[in-house]
């Protein structure tokens, strides 16, 4: 587990799922870390599923994103994850960037969007 101001990470094993939630905006190390954690999580347990939790979300700062491709996607390409789920609210104003984020993960992953924890 990792927590900071910023974001929550967890393994949810009845999922075999790491959990990432947002709680505030963040730029570079302050978004990076938290991700990083998941992934170390991920490995550790073998986990399946990613889920970002982006009800409190923000759009990402655009080094992050580069970030977020350069580095961080490939070792998650490599990874045990097979899924990523992002649960996000139909009227969120973030829909775009993330349908444009799971455009790019469905070539590697299971991608889907689900409205509340609950529908995973």
């Amino acid at each position: 587990m990792f927590e900071s101001q910023f974001c929550k990470i967890d393994y949810i094993a009845d999922k075999n799922a790491v959990l990432c939630h947002w709680k505030k905006y963040c730029t570079h190390n302050d978004y990076r870390t938290p991700l990083q954690h998941g992934l170390v999580l991920v490995n550790k347990n073998n986990a399946i599923t990613w889920i970002t939790d982006t009800t409190n979300g923000f759009e990402s700062h655009e080094e992050d994103m580069q970030w977020l491709a350069a580095e961080f996607s490939p070792k998650a390409i490599n990874s045990t994850c097979e899924n990523i789920i992002f649960i996000i609210k139909d009227n969120s104003p973030l829909k775009d960037e993330i349908a444009i984020q799971s455009q790019l993960l469905e070539q590697f992953f299971n991608v889907k969007s689900v409205e509340n924890f609950e529908d995973i």
